[in-house]
């Protein structure tokens, strides 16, 4: 029997399982009978119940559904790990980052707690941050990802019970306007707006804040024990790496507590957002009287 909670990658293995099944129009039942077992075997494959899973049912999952190359073999290697193992995924591939495609996981988070340093969260952008970014960075198609991004801040903040978030952004997220003072103007009132809910804090952490300069931003994801795992996501250019190992976490949750203390305090996070804020105003009215 497993030690402990299933771990991020069982919980993936699952999803993506179960998105595959649904994509191909299939129950539960059928699928079942398809590679001969039970619906409630698939329903404990899909929910990370099983504690083994065998090469040999999961490639004929894998065949029924379709999966094959790359795709296939990350799932492959999520099921090789014990359904508890702790430790590091680094997936650098072309696919979205795994919040994209797994939202339940956000979901079903009891705390989120993230660092950023130069962009905002996801979870808290605007439409017109969100569609800025995506045009600096020479997006393929900025209104299929402009859909999903809302479309996953509605799966988490439309729930019955959000989860507890507290987003820890560094002055230059808000000073950095990619070019656009009034869009950036935009984006501050909706941070201020969000903070009016009370599952959701913004502290900000000033430039001449006492604490070391770093060069990366987490989130720590903490879960209902039973459910899932607690881990770590640090976001890179070309992938990401989910962090579930102890010692590590306790390294991340002393980080976020050295962060937390530096920053300033909700109040006074309010008020410097918002004296940015007329800083952009001020500078898209120039903007605007220069054009004219």
């Amino acid at each position: 029997m497993a030690a402990g909670p299933p771990s991020h990658r069982r919980v993936r293995l699952g999803l993506a399982l179960r998105n595959a099944r649904e994509a191909c129009g299939l129950t539960q039942e059928k699928a079942g009978k398809l590679v001969g077992r039970s619906q409630a075997w698939i329903t404990k494959f899909e929910g990370a119940r099983i504690a083994r899973v065998t090469m040999a049912d999961l490639d004929k999952l894998l065949d029924a559904y379709g999966l094959t190359g790359t795709k296939a073999e990350e799932l492959r290697q999520f099921a090789r790990t014990p359904l508890d193992e702790r430790g590091v995924w680094v997936d650098t591939s072309a696919s979205p980052a795994w919040w994209s495609e797994y939202q339940e996981v956000e979901r079903d988070a009891r705390v989120i707690k993230a660092v950023h340093l130069e962009a905002h969260d996801g979870l808290i952008q605007s439409e017109a941050y969100m569609r800025r970014q995506f045009e600096l960075g020479d997006a393929v198609d900025i209104e299929s990802s402009v859909r999903a991004r809302l479309g996953r801040q509605r799966a988490i903040f439309t729930q019955e019970s959000p989860p507890d978030c507290t987003f820890l952004l560094s002055e230059a997220c808000l000073r950095r306007n990619m070019g656009d003072p009034a869009m950036m103007a935009t984006q501050l009132a909706h941070l201020l707006a969000l903070s009016e809910h009370t599952y959701l804090t913004l502290l900000v952490l000033p430039f001449d804040a006492r604490f070391p300069a770093t060069t990366y931003g987490f989130t720590l994801m903490q879960f209902n024990s039973a459910t899932m795992g607690d881990f770590v996501s640090v976001e890179y250019a070309v992938g990401s790496a989910t962090i579930d190992d102890e010692d590590a976490m306790r390294q991340f949750q002393r980080r976020w507590e050295l962060v937390r203390s530096a920053a300033l305090g909700e109040y006074d996070s309010r008020r410097f957002i918002r004296r940015v804020l007329g800083e952009h105003q001020r500078k898209a009215k120039g903007s605007t009287h220069a054009d004219v």
